[in-house]
């Protein structure tokens, strides 16, 4: 038997499941060896918006790969969770549970934001480049007080938080930010204008320290007043990361490096088909790698 068809045997006995939340908790784990820090109950908002959309390969009982095409409308999706241990990277297990994953978006515009070594692969596969973000990462040095003009989200506010968020990316995204302010670990902030929202800022305890994300406002004098109000229920020496885009603007990545933030990575958004009609000028940082 030569070498090629040894390792098409090998292909054709990894299994691929759609995973349940606890199936998915060795994916975190990965996720989490890799540096990614994900929210704590990220993964239950994300199984509320489309839970047949996680994908596991095993070889036997061992858990291999992983990756998740989240469908949020008839029209939209999002990849992410791309995942293969070390020990079984290079053998085509990540190349098959991608495409069979690919299949549950079906004719949707697929978003991903990918680590960029890996967008000649995603090129391969369609993706086009749109955008890079950073990850813009430190250590909370300050006691921020929450700024007057910003407040609290409440259970109530959530609604309005959806309408204004569709607006500024493009993408209705109710099924996963319904709970996404709130919670033990998790805190929303709001700027409210003649009673319409002009900017929100999420904040969630993650694996190592506590994440941000999103922030959205329609100009960039609210950009820091919203990153203080978030900064405020983060204690002193913690560490916190933000998913921050490369634009012409870079209010935030100019704040970010003034409390003591650095780039510790960037990655890539791209697109298969057209990119949602997203307000560039709104958008200051992502909710999250995996969803957009």
């Amino acid at each position: 038997m030569d070498i090629a068809t040894n390792e098409q045997d090998v292909l054709n006995t990894l299994r691929i499941e759609n995973a349940d939340l606890a199936q998915w908790q060795t994916v975190l784990e990965w996720a989490r060896n890799e540096g990614w820090d994900m929210g704590i109950g990220d993964a239950d908002a994300f199984f509320g918006v489309d839970p047949q959309g996680f994908f596991v390969g095993y070889l036997d009982d061992q858990l291999v790969a992983a990756v998740s095409v989240v469908n949020f409308s008839s029209s939209f999706c999002f990849l992410g969770h791309y995942l293969v241990p070390p020990e079984f990277r290079g053998q085509g297990y990540g190349l098959k549970i991608f495409q069979h994953a690919l299949r549950h978006g079906g004719n949707r515009v697929v978003g991903l934001d990918g680590i960029l070594h890996q967008t000649e692969n995603y090129a391969q596969s369609g993706f086009v480049g749109y955008r890079k973000n950073h990850r813009m990462a430190g250590v909370v040095q300050q006691d921020d007080a929450c700024p007057a003009g910003v407040e609290p989200v409440e259970a109530s506010d959530v609604q309005d938080i959806v309408e204004y968020d569709t607006s500024c990316t493009g993408v209705s995204r109710g099924a996963l930010l319904k709970n996404w302010f709130l919670g033990a670990t998790r805190h929303g902030f709001m700027i409210r204008q003649g009673g319409k929202i002009q900017g929100v800022i999420g904040v969630r305890q993650s694996q190592d320290g506590y994440r941000i994300g999103p922030l959205l406002a329609n100009t960039p004098d609210q950009v820091e007043p919203l990153l203080q109000a978030a900064l405020s229920v983060i204690p002193r020496g913690s560490q916190v990361a933000m998913d921050v885009p490369e634009k012409e603007d870079r209010t935030l990545l100019h704040l970010a490096e003034q409390y003591g933030f650095q780039s510790v990575f960037q990655t890539q958004r791209m697109y298969v088909g057209e990119p949602p009609r997203e307000q560039e000028h709104q958008v200051w940082c992502i909710t999250t790698l995996e969803l957009g």
